[in-house]
């Protein structure tokens, strides 16, 4: 009996002598963020210390801050490989702007750069601010879920709510609303960055960097105008709406059949979008630009409000309305373009697939307001096009 325990104890000391060489481990890696002004703001003579440079794992949502050196460098001495999501921001109200610059400007102006990376190793990385006023318009609401599947409107009643953050009127006129490219493959399934120099036919050369010098937007709308036709006064906000009806009662769609009743159960569960300012419909854009071999046929349920002026649209021809992604893997971004024709800007398909035709804009145009919905579910986790 004792030595068939013997026996047993070396055989137990064996097996966890061999588990425990198996075991492997995480390596840690480093990081350096250098961070610097553009060459315009660079001659201001901004201090480059003290700005925070925040990390984001991509995977699990854990987060790391550290500040920049005199040199504009912050240092991440030991974090786990994975995708990151790097950001610092630095924010001067006028007076220390003044201060530091001699410059007088007339509101508050904010400092930003944003970069997705794959980090592996151990690496370096050169973020560049991009500058803007704090304030002016900004996203107040963004009703991107939709009522419930069976009692409400689905996603028919979605809409983005815009607000004049600031103390002066504002006009809207030829203010572009989108959302950018994303990709669906959640990061826990070894989901990457969209590679848009792969797109098929490739991208012309002496274009810059195709994944970081431009947006790809799968949605662009812009409000129409002549310059002071939509102002928007300090304090106040306007509503976009999907399909600008209201979605608490019965109406007829497209196809002549009824929205409504049995479809809305529930029609506290949704909402009235009739008196909406602006409407994404997009009817007369698909039928200009349809190519099938049959007559052309609309969307059943983008149904147009006489009564709401639409939004020009420049980009939908991969979906059938401004349908925004309930599940959080979406993004709003919303900018102005002086002296650039968006209009005429290349349309490139999803690398390597040939399909959701996106519309390529320069991130040089005065982006006012940007929003990123991220799932809950880190299960479910996706890069979007404004990272």
């Amino acid at each position: 009996m004792k030595k068939q325990f013997l026996i047993f104890v070396l055989l137990l000391t064996f097996l966890f002598s061999c588990r425990k060489s198996d075991i492997q481990t995480v390596q840690a890696i480093s990081l350096s963020v250098q961070v610097a002004y553009s060459s315009a703001d660079s001659a201001l003579g901004l201090p480059k210390n003290n700005m925070p440079v925040k990390i984001t794992n991509l995977i699990n949502g854990q987060e790391n801050t550290a500040n920049t050196n005199a040199d504009g460098v912050a240092v991440f001495a030991s974090i786990v490989p994975g995708n990151y999501t790097i950001a610092v921001s630095k924010n001067y109200t006028a007076e220390e702007f003044f201060t530091l610059t001699n410059v007088s400007v007339g509101s508050n102006v904010a400092y930003n750069a944003t970069e997705t990376q794959a980090l592996n190793t151990n690496a370096s990385v050169k973020l560049q601010l991009q500058s803007g006023k704090i304030g002016d318009l900004v996203f107040k609401q963004i009703y991107y879920a939709g009522s419930n599947t069976k009692s409400g409107a689905i996603f028919r009643d979605q809409f983005v709510e815009i607000y004049n953050n600031s103390n002066q009127t504002i006009y809207l006129d030829s203010l572009y609303v989108g959302s950018t490219q994303a990709r669906n493959t959640a990061l826990s399934a070894g989901g990457v960055p969209l590679d848009w120099t792969t797109v098929i036919g490739g991208m012309p050369s002496g274009t810059g960097d195709a994944n970081k010098d431009y947006l790809y937007f799968r949605h662009l709308f812009m409000i129409p105008g002549t310059g002071k036709d939509h102002p928007l006064a300090p304090g106040k906000s306007i509503i976009i709406a999907q399909t600008a009806l209201d979605h608490t009662k019965p109406y007829i769609d497209n196809d002549g059949k009824q929205v409504g009743n049995e479809g809305i159960l529930d029609p506290a569960v949704t909402i009235n979008l009739s008196n909406a300012d602006f409407e994404t419909n997009v009817v007369e854009y698909k039928r200009a630009n349809y190519s099938g071999t049959t007559t052309f046929k609309p969307f059943g349920t983008d149904v147009d409000n006489p009564l709401v002026p639409n939004l020009a649209v420049l980009n939908c021809l991969g979906s059938n309305d401004w349908v925004m992604d309930a599940t959080g893997k979406d993004d709003f971004i919303m900018f102005k373009a002086p002296g650039v024709n968006i209009a005429l800007r290349p349309i490139y398909t999803l690398p390597l697939a040939g399909t959701n035709p996106s519309l390529q804009v320069p991130i040089t145009v005065s982006i006012l307001d940007a929003v990123e919905i991220i799932t809950p579910l880190e299960t479910g986790r996706t890069l979007n096009g404004c990272r």
